[in-house]
């Protein structure tokens, strides 16, 4: 059997394979501090994101937000389940690698959800490539994109 069919083999079954997500508990370590570790948060403090983090991913804009929320944060006033939240998020952009924040995600929206989504995992490289297209690499940054995809997606917006 030649190289070039074994490879291309390798290259066939490789891409028919589904990607697999890669967390831990211990990739959720530095989100757990504020939002808990099952991820309900402390009332009008810290948000619930149990649930909520899958159901943005699955809209327009929703995974750009969440890794633009964990890279450089977020401020201002939310609201979340009725709820009226005042603070800033810090970032986590020079604290974790593309690697930690595609994995502390990939925990949220697969290990703190009720398993309705159906969502590919998040990669380093698209955290990566979200990293380099983003102009305002701060809290406010954040801020703006959710305001921006609260409007677009009105009711449906976690």
């Amino acid at each position: 059997m030649s190289k070039s069919v074994i490879v291309a083999g390798i290259l066939l079954v490789s891409f028919a394979v589904p990607l697999k997500a890669e967390y831990s508990a211990d990739s959720y370590r530095t989100c757990s501090a504020c939002h808990l570790a099952d991820g309900s948060g402390i009332p009008g403090a810290f948000p619930n994101i149990r649930n909520r983090s899958a159901r943005m991913a699955e809209l327009d804009g929703g995974r750009r937000y969440l890794i633009a929320v964990v890279m450089y944060g977020l401020m201002g006033a939310i609201q979340v389940d009725g709820m009226q939240y005042f603070g800033v998020m810090p970032g986590n952009a020079g604290a974790m690698s593309a690697e930690e924040i595609a994995a502390s995600l990939n925990y949220i929206v697969f290990e703190l959800n009720d398993g309705s989504a159906e969502l590919a995992p998040f990669t380093s490289t698209e955290v990566e490539e979200l990293q380099a297209s983003i102009a305002l690499k701060s809290p406010a940054g954040g801020s703006a994109l959710r305001a921006e995809l609260a409007e677009q997606h009105g009711d449906k917006w976690p």
